[in-house]
């Protein structure tokens, strides 16, 4: 299994984050065991049917998150499990949206493990 972090995620200024902009993490299913993990800046909602026609699931992070590494690594089993579970595959007439076929229980353990890093304790 492979992951790929995107080394340069997106940052948000205090004029974006005050005028409603959010970010999202961001998982890119390529198939074949691999994903690649990154951040993207928003200034409206991702649509959900859009991101699956290019095989890509989100996840809204709060304006204060900093550290995509260490995050990709607290949610590092999930991730890679939900990396293993992903075929690509071709739209057809019964599934027009979806790119990729995974394990949704994966994604929603990838989603959990993010929410629990972000509420973390952090050293004062």
């Amino acid at each position: 299994m492979t992951l790929e972090i995107d080394p340069n995620p997106a940052t948000l200024t205090a004029e974006q984050t005050l005028t409603g902009w959010r970010r999202e993490l961001c998982v890119e299913l390529l198939g074949e065991g691999r994903a690649r993990v990154f951040l993207r800046a928003l200034e409206a909602a991702s649509l959900k049917a859009t991101e699956l026609h290019r095989g890509v699931l989100f996840h809204r992070v709060g304006a204060d998150f900093a550290d995509l590494a260490g995050c990709v690594a607290a949610a590092q089993v999930p991730l890679e499990q939900l990396a293993s579970t992903a075929q690509r595959q071709q739209p057809s007439q019964d599934n027009l949206f979806a790119a990729v076929t995974y394990d949704r229980r994966a994604w929603e353990g990838v989603v959990d493990a993010v929410d629990q890093w972000q509420r973390r304790r952090r050293a004062a």
